[in-house]
């Protein structure tokens, strides 16, 4: 048998287990996976939109809210007009530290009861010392204002048993005994910010010399008054 002949009868015997494929089968099985496949496209596609506009509302939902917080006290003051006015309104420090004696007693003089006359003693305006006379002699009068940052010593000192107002000051009052050349009377006021206002009075024109007078010019009540005033703030 020719060469040729052998190789197709070769080719014959070997293919002759395979049967033609079922074209009609197959063809309805590749429109059936067709069809599959678009579903499941379309489901995917479906879920992910669904999931992007429930991002866009949860965002819309929660951004607002995280940008309130993050914001500065500088961008609320300015956002928010109630936010500004009560921050305008509230009282803010003048000055740090202790206040120059002359500032005290410039503070000091408009504090004073009606008709009494006032000097400055020599030195008085470093020392924040100030004569005040009512007709019947002077009286030496010393101011010292300070706002402290720790108050402790203070405290444990100079406000040691005295029970505090409501707002948290503390104010101390004590009389010279009887006796004593000259008389003499203090009040210590401490605001709870640290606001420390000392007012003494002497019923003398100096701390060391002897009395001049029977009975102070202010009481104790007055220099109460003068040293709890708000505009030492």
């Amino acid at each position: 048998m020719p060469i040729e002949e052998d190789f197709t009868e070769a080719l014959r015997t070997t293919f002759q287990p395979f049967e033609p494929p079922n074209t009609p089968s197959l063809l309805q099985a590749g429109l059936r996976n067709g069809r599959r496949r678009r579903r499941r496209r379309a489901t995917a596609l479906g879920v992910s939109g669904a999931a992007v506009l429930a991002l866009v509302g949860l965002g819309a939902l929660v951004v607002p809210g995280q940008l309130s917080h993050g914001r500065t006290n500088a961008d609320r003051t300015l956002a928010d007009p109630a936010v500004s006015a009560t921050a305008s309104a509230a009282p803010k420090p003048t000055f740090t530290g202790t206040l120059p004696a002359d500032r005290a007693l410039a503070t000091l003089t408009p504090l004073l009861p009606t008709g009494l006359t006032h000097s400055t003693p020599p030195g008085g305006r470093r020392s924040g010392q100030l004569w005040v006379d009512d007709g019947h002699g002077k009286s030496l009068l010393e101011v010292h204002v300070s706002r402290q940052t720790s108050t402790t010593e203070i405290r444990n000192h100079v406000f040691a048993g005295t029970t505090p107002l409501p707002d948290g000051t503390l104010i101390q009052s004590r009389q010279s005994p009887p006796g004593t050349s000259p008389g003499h009377q203090t009040v210590n006021v401490l605001h709870p910010d640290g606001l420390y206002v000392t007012l003494m009075e002497w019923q003398a024109p100096t701390q060391n010399g002897p009395s001049t007078r029977s009975t102070p010019i202010l009481t104790l009540g007055q220099l109460r008054a003068i040293a709890t005033s708000s505009r030492w703030r």
